[in-house]
């Protein structure tokens, strides 16, 4: 499994993380789905969490329903999800396990005291359980394409 996303795609998610430090964002990976899956842009959505949104995201369903009719509009799909963890390491958390859908790709990265540090992905295997798949970053995005 691999993910494979443009240096500005990871500048602009890097950049999201940074803006929102505090508190945890969330946005959507749009592209082409498959064992090399390719993102052809990240689009920003809004977290939703009132209760504990340094340490949780949620999605605003209307949000993820436009930006899914939006990519099907361009011939692609919600192949992802991206989010930070301030002040947490770039690896899932047991809340993000048991929010996951199978087939997603899951970007985390490490937003430590307001700056980006890590960025990762993952997916859920066949037991349920998130696997590191590989990052690959490009340099432009018509590498990606």
């Amino acid at each position: 499994m691999a993910l494979k996303v443009s240096k500005s795609d990871i500048q602009k998610m890097f950049e999201h993380g940074e803006e929102s430090y505090p508190y945890e964002c969330c946005g959507v990976l749009i592209g082409t789905p498959g064992e090399s899956a390719v993102v052809v842009e990240v689009q920003r959505l809004t977290n939703v969490n009132k209760e504990m949104p340094t340490r949780r995201y949620d999605v605003d369903p209307l949000e993820l329903a436009k930006a899914d009719s939006e990519a099907e509009a361009k011939g692609l799909q919600i192949i992802g999800i991206y989010h930070s963890h301030p002040d947490h390491p770039a690896r899932p958390s047991k809340y993000d396990l048991n929010h996951a859908w199978r087939y997603l790709s899951y970007i985390v990265m490490s937003i430590e005291n307001g700056k980006a540090k890590e960025i990762t992905s993952w997916r859920l295997n066949e037991k349920k359980q998130f696997e590191q798949e590989e990052l690959i970053i490009v340099e432009k995005t018509t590498e990606v394409v």
